[in-house]
């Protein structure tokens, strides 16, 4: 069920009815945005505990052993019970909002020790956190994961509580995240809504796709992309979709721009810095790679204006490349000639308007990367649709490592 209105019906009436709702599903896709916006709209609060946080049973019911005066003067031993601090905070606001519904909310109930799992799940059932009493008015809701390491619930267990398999809605994640969104993130959002929740390849799967022929590689290669070992791929998800929001609406222009003109290598892939970051924010996935389109767009556009459409600088190599007459005088050329010429000659080739594929095949290989000027003069000839379609083409189909880094920008063209 997606995190819509219609599971705000359906669980505003669980909790009416003095029910528990539990929302199961991947991590990070907006369980706890998602309570504390209903508790919003039931004009209430909700209390927030990360179960996964606690290391005892003892940290959840705050079981102490306490000492005291017997009648005939000896000291024994008794338990008190000192609640978790979120527990007792919902306890008592319950108790001062008689009228009220608020909410405790549970959450990642299963990642954590059986035995914390085991307790808190006896708080629904009992009524009662160890000798206290839960407030008549005071509603609760637990979350946890279905997949990964968690700790299995038991039949009698799941009996207890309403059971929702959830699923993000970008619609959703859009409607909490406001005017404060940012446009680009926005724009991916609503293009491809079901990009909402992604996960990222294997690194394993990216590298080491074996042989078509070989079954035996072909079988291992799908292993790792389902189960991606001790690999931390990042997700992206509502969580970490708000996060590079944030960190977009946060960066300046120009510094974005520095980004976007940087190269790196990534696990044998040659990409923008921009995209790395990107990539630890949301993953190796296909909002990253929208979003990158969706920025290179938006600078290019930004960052021209009356001059957008005049050309770049010939190189002074240029005439030499154009008038060797046989591959092997041209790539002797191009092999006396330093990186940042070697930059700035694939520039001017997909540039100018003639035939250039000859040259772009000599030249391309040779190419380590994109000069950051001549990126950022790439993304302006871009926007301002300067560059020749048919030498972009040849660019493309020279499969050269340089084309991987500016594969984004060169889709716009």
């Amino acid at each position: 069920m997606k995190f819509n209105e219609t599971l705000n019906l359906v669980v505003k009436h669980d909790l009416e009815n003095d029910l528990v709702p539990a929302l199961m599903g991947e991590p990070g896709i907006g369980k706890s945005s998602f309570v504390i916006d209903l508790a919003r709209q039931m004009d209430t609060k909700a209390f927030v505990l990360p179960v996964n946080q606690l290391a005892d049973k003892a940290d959840l019911t705050g079981a102490r052993l306490v000492p005291y005066e017997k009648a005939d003067g000896s000291t024994s031993y008794k338990q008190v019970f000192y609640p978790h601090q979120v527990i007792q905070d919902a306890i008592d606001y319950a108790i001062a909002n008689p009228r009220e519904y608020p909410i405790l909310f549970l959450d990642e109930i299963n990642r954590t020790t059986p035995d914390v799992t085991s307790g808190a799940l006896s708080m629904p059932t009992l009524r009662s956190i160890g000798s206290i009493p839960l407030p008549p008015n005071l509603r609760m809701m637990i979350a946890g994961n279905d997949k990964g390491n968690v700790t299995t619930l038991d039949e009698a267990s799941l009996s207890r509580f309403s059971i929702y398999r959830v699923e993000p809605e970008a619609a959703t994640l859009l409607q909490i995240l406001g005017d404060d969104v940012n446009p680009w993130v926005k724009a991916v959002l609503v293009k491809r809504p079901d990009l909402v929740f992604a996960k990222a390849k294997p690194n394993a799967f990216i590298a080491d796709g074996g042989d078509d022929d070989d079954d035996d590689a072909i079988q291992s290669t799908y292993a790792d992309l389902f189960d991606a070992g001790d690999e931390m791929l990042q997700l992206t998800t509502p969580r970490t979709i708000e996060g590079v929001s944030k960190w977009l609406n946060s960066i300046d222009q120009q510094d974005l721009m520095q980004l976007f003109s940087m190269q790196t290598n990534v696990d044998g892939r040659d990409i923008t810095v921009l995209q790395e970051v990107l990539e630890g924010h949301i993953g190796n996935t296909e909002f990253t790679t929208i979003l990158m389109g969706e920025i290179a767009s938006g600078l290019t556009t930004s960052s021209t204006g009356a001059i957008a459409a005049k050309g770049p600088g010939k190189p002074r190599a240029w005439k030499d490349l154009k008038s060797a007459t046989t591959m092997t005088e041209l790539g002797d050329k191009i092999a006396g000639l330093n990186e940042k010429e070697k930059s700035s000659c694939l520039l001017f080739a997909i540039y100018e308007k003639a035939d250039n594929s000859r040259i772009i095949e000599a030249l391309a290989p040779a190419v380590t990367a994109m000069d950051a000027e001549h990126m950022k003069e790439l993304m302006r000839l871009t926007s301002a649709s300067a560059l020749d379609k048919a030498n972009v083409d040849a660019l493309r189909n020279s499969g050269s490592p340089v084309v991987m880094g500016i594969s984004v920008i060169l889709d716009m063209v």
